[in-house]
This record gives C-alpha cells, sequence and structure tokens, in this order.
C-alpha cells in the first residue's frame, strides 16, 4: 500500500503514523481527522485490520490479520467491533490451533459460543468474561462429556456426565470447580 501525499481531511486517503518501526499506515475513509468508514491500517508490527471504522476506532465488521515475514498472513480475529474492542459474533483463531466462534462483549467471550480446542475437546455453551459459564456440553477429546451448569470455566452445578465413547457409564450429580460432590451412577451388569 503505498501513501501519496494529501491534504485532504475527508475523504478518501492514506497517511502514515509512528508506530513499532515507525512503518505503521492507515488507507481509507476520512472523516475529518480520524478513520471514518472502510479503511485498512497496518501497523509497524505487521498487524493489519480491514475493515469498518467509526470516531478512529475499529466499529462495524473486520478482519485483524498477521502478516508473517515469509510473506503470508495469519488471521487472528473476523466479525464485529465496537470501539475498538470485540465486540457482537465473531471468530478468534488461537497460535495453539484452537478456534472461538460466538458472541463477544469489549474483547470478551461472552453469549453463546463454540470453542474447538487443539486437543479435540469441544464446548458448547454459555461464556462469561472469557470463561464457561452456564449451560453448556463439554465434549473431551477422549469421548467423554459433561452435560450441565458451569461456573468461572469450572463444571458447577447440576450435570450429567457420560463415560466413554457410548456413554456406557452415566453420572447424574452436582458439581463445584470440577469436583464431583455427589452423584449417583448406575452399576454395569456382570
Amino acid at each position: 500500500m503505498s501513501c501519496p501525499a494529501s491534504g485532504y481531511a475527508t475523504g478518501v486517503r492514506c497517511q502514515r503514523y509512528p508506530g513499532g518501526n515507525g512503518r505503521g499506515r492507515y488507507q481509507g475513509k476520512w472523516l475529518g481527522a480520524q478513520p471514518q468508514g472502510y479503511g485498512v491500517r497496518k501497523s509497524g508490527r505487521g498487524l493489519v485490520y480491514e475493515g469498518q471504522w467509526h470516531g478512529g476506532q475499529r466499529h462495524g465488521y473486520g478482519t485483524l490479520r498477521r502478516e508473517e515475514s515469509s510473506g503470508g498472513a495469519v488471521r487472528i480475529y473476523v466479525g464485529h467491533w465496537r470501539e475498538d474492542k470485540r465486540s457482537g459474533e465473531g471468530k478468534q483463531f488461537y497460535p495453539d490451533g484452537s478456534v472461538y466462534f460466538g458472541q463477544w462483549l469489549e474483547d470478551k467471550r461472552s453469549g453463546h459460543g463454540i470453542l474447538w480446542q487443539a486437543d479435540g475437546g469441544i464446548y458448547i455453551g454459555e461464556w462469561q468474561l472469557d470463561r464457561f459459564h452456564g449451560r453448556g456440553v463439554l465434549f473431551a477429546a477422549n469421548g467423554n462429556r459433561y452435560v450441565g451448569q458451569f461456573a468461572e470455566g469450572c463444571k458447577s452445578g447440576a450435570g450429567v456426565y457420560y463415560h466413554g465413547r457410548n456413554g456406557q457409564r452415566i453420572q447424574r450429580g452436582f458439581w463445584s470447580r470440577d469436583i464431583c460432590k455427589s452423584s449417583l451412577m448406575p452399576l454395569l451388569p456382570d
């Protein structure tokens, strides 16, 4: 992206700014002295945001990615923004290979969402402040699953734990901070 000199404050233009190693720039629509509408901002550290702006902040739909020195790009987040924070529906790609798709509020996973974990586990359910919180289902990579209540990222409250891929053993109980405090588990016939 090249930045020709421009003396216009409103309209489409490109502007360089200090950032990282001094290579930061924004190219897109402006309103007065702030990005407004569609634009692309690249930081000196290789972060690129392409999407909607309002009042100089990421606001609306946009994509955040990191450009690699090899020339490739790694997606970080695709979705909605509000006042420079992930808010609304979006998809986050984590360095370990995990992926979250769901609702966000002020840069925190909050509302309903799905997390595909790098180890093969999956969580589908409610979130609050970046943690499992409310009703949800947690599928472990080994085939076990828990269906029930979560609080602050832990199994907490009433739930059912299915042991084994086919749910051969079913444990109904009450959990507190991932520890089963009381449960019923029928005996398997001989």
